[in-house]
């Protein structure tokens, strides 16, 4: 038995039937509802003191950077420098004196002066000091300093030969030190006394080689030793007579700014 087809169909109410409320806005400030004033009230409670906390925060690391900048005399005693004299000769003489007359120092550094033994006669164990953290910074005279310049000031009256200074791959002063323990210390307190004192010794000693030169020079201007050669090695050695005791700083630990050092652990 076959039925007909019925469709059925779903007639749609007219949307503009439909009252539509009318609603006012509310306002966070201004209204007077209670969970709105609820609302404001915690809101700035919350407000204050995440407010205090930051306040707090951005004191204690002014604090912190105001801090390593005041750095009085009498704070600074226990900045250690090590200085080792392993010439033993005239330039040791310059060298040592210069130190123990710096003002600078003497005023905000803490000088040790190391006997060559207690490093068993190398240079190279010097270093170990700064990276076990027993002092800030170790000042070294290489060995057979005096006797090198010595020998290049006796070739520059006797050699036909054009010069060269002595030092030419290693320089006679060596300071090592790290910043990374505290760049702040190191660079602003720790380096530039040092820094002084060498240039007071090279200072002294450079005026004693050109005396002795000028002494030698004139001693010789009857000798049959070429003029000319000796004027030319004398341009050669310009700068080892203006400064004699030059030096090589060692930073045994660089301190790499914050987006350096995360760059240097994404690299390595």
């Amino acid at each position: 038995m076959l039925y007909p087809y019925r469709s059925s169909y779903i007639v749609a109410e007219d949307p503009a039937s439909y009252i539509i409320p009318s609603i006012e806005p509310v306002h966070l400030w201004s209204s007077s509802r209670k969970d709105i004033v609820t609302l404001r009230k915690t809101f700035f409670r919350q407000w204050f003191f995440a407010s205090i906390e930051l306040w707090i925060l951005i004191f204690l690391v002014s604090a912190l950077y105001l801090g390593t900048g005041h750095n009085p005399s009498r704070y600074a005693n226990n900045l250690d420098v090590a200085i080792v004299d392993f010439d033993g000769d005239l330039a040791g003489y310059y060298f040592l004196n210069a130190f123990e007359q710096s003002l600078p120092g003497n005023l905000t550094l803490n000088w040790h002066y190391k006997n060559p033994s207690d490093y068993n006669y190398n240079v190279d164990n010097t270093q170990y000091d700064v990276e076990n953290g027993k002092v800030w910074a170790i000042v070294v005279l290489r060995p057979n300093t005096t006797s090198l310049i010595n020998a290049s000031l006796l070739a520059l009256m006797t050699t036909t030969a054009s010069l060269t200074s002595p030092f030419a791959s290693t320089l006679p002063i060596l300071v090592t030190y790290e910043d990374g323990r505290n760049s702040f210390t190191v660079n602003n307190y720790v380096l530039p006394p040092i820094r002084s004192a060498i240039a007071t010794a090279s200072t002294l000693y450079g005026q004693i080689l050109r005396k002795q030169l000028i002494a030698n020079l004139s001693s010789s201007s009857t000798s049959s030793v070429n003029r000319n050669s000796q004027l030319n090695n004398v341009f050669q050695l310009g700068y080892l007579l203006a400064d004699p005791l030059l030096a090589s700083y060692q930073n045994l630990h660089p301190a790499f700014p914050f987006v350096g050092l995360f760059l240097f652990f994404l690299t390595n």
